[in-house]
């Protein structure tokens, strides 16, 4: 059985270029890309290549969750950032007081 050292530098040498390899790929032909992985608890990597302009929800909701690395309080500001910029349909988010429409700055850049 690896350590988790010898787990990350395994990642390092090996998976973290082909996913970047992989990330780079998809941008180019307009395609999303995340990949996380774990080699220990609380530890591990992540790709990802957005192509310009990615509006999608569904794409920065996993992104946000991806750099949360499990801390809730991060996920939620990350959403309730976003919401503010781009707008929402959430239940939640419109009890805490997130307006559903875009802020005027996100509705200019469409």
């Amino acid at each position: 059985m690896m350590t988790p050292e010898e787990r990350e530098a395994y990642y390092d040498a090996e998976v973290a270029p082909v996913l970047l390899a992989l990330g780079k790929a998809c941008e180019e032909r307009g395609m999303s890309f995340l990949a996380m992985c774990q080699w220990a608890p609380s530890e591990g990597g992540s790709t990802f290549a957005l192509p310009a302009g990615q509006k999608d929800c569904h794409v920065r909701s996993v992104l946000y969750a991806m750099k949360a690395r499990g801390n809730a309080d991060l996920l939620f500001s990350a959403l309730s950032r976003d919401a503010q910029e781009y707008g929402h349909s959430s239940a939640i988010l419109k009890t805490l007081g997130v307006p559903q429409r875009p802020t005027a700055k996100a509705a200019k850049e469409e």
